[in-house]
């Protein structure tokens, strides 16, 4: 191991012992996990909803392609009660 190695695995064992401090506290360690367990939840809530906003989006992007080309080829309109699933 050279001098770099050898300094970037004790700064590595620092942080991962105090990061265990810091959530393994007697007094305030469960606080500490609950709240970023609760911030977890939220962003995992958060990327849900954006990845099914987003499918949402680009399924009626599709829609309203299928349906101009459908008009550029027939000229008529496609059934405009359509379901909102494709």
């Amino acid at each position: 191991m050279n001098n770099n190695e050898t300094i970037a695995a004790f700064l590595c064992g620092l942080g991962t012992g105090a990061a265990l401090m810091y959530f393994l506290d007697p007094d305030r360690g469960r606080r500490r996990r609950a709240l970023v367990r609760d911030k977890a939840v939220a962003l995992s809530n958060d990327a849900s909803e954006a990845i099914s906003g987003t499918a949402e989006d680009l399924s009626n992007r599709a829609y309203g392609i299928m349906a101009e080309t459908n008009k550029a080829i027939t000229g008529k309109p496609i059934d405009e009660n359509r379901s909102t699933e494709i």
